[in-house]
């Protein structure tokens, strides 16, 4: 299978602000992948390779959304994970706001 190069922007501040368990279900789900990725925030670029360096990272972006690169041979199939969970998440910040701060 060819390569996949796919990008997908996660919201940081949002109702359901990217957390320590989301951070970790996304680093799992990447690692089991046949895919690396990377942020890109103020034009810096960080592999999310290390989970301490990017739990580290993420808790000083104070930013609204950063960009995830995801580059692999199913790039597109992790692309697409994340962007349903990223409107789970949204949808049930929506039906229950309390709960998804």
């Amino acid at each position: 299978m060819a390569k996949q190069i796919v990008s997908i922007k996660l919201p940081m501040k949002t109702a359901s602000t990217l957390k320590l368990k989301r951070t970790l279900r996304l680093y799992e789900s990447i690692k089991k992948s046949r895919s690396t990725a990377y942020f890109s925030v103020n034009g810096k670029t960080f592999s999310i390779d290390d989970l301490p360096k990017t739990i580290s990272f993420l808790a000083s972006v104070r930013k609204k959304e950063i960009l995830l690169v995801l580059e692999g041979e199913d790039a597109e199939k992790v692309h697409r994970r994340i962007a349903e969970s990223i409107e789970l998440s949204k949808e049930n910040a929506r039906e229950n706001p309390g709960l998804h701060r």
